[in-house]
């Protein structure tokens, strides 16, 4: 038996992490190509996604203190 079972609100707190983690890593990829070919609207688009994003985040992390 495991001695430090992994509870289900940790289960949920490492997909929560990994699914903002997972999203912000998959935009901030494609604001790169959107800079690279040189598209400033939709790299606009994707740098206001990611903004809103974070702040998504940060107000979560300050709604939990």
């Amino acid at each position: 038996m495991n001695p430090n079972p992994i509870s289900s609100d940790d289960i949920q707190a490492i997909s929560h992490i990994n699914h903002i983690s997972n999203n912000l890593h998959d935009v901030t990829d494609s604001l790169y190509e959107d800079l690279m070919d040189r598209d400033h609207e939709k790299a606009k688009i994707k740098a206001k996604s990611i903004i809103n994003t974070l702040n998504e985040l940060i107000k979560s992390l300050s709604d939990e203190i």
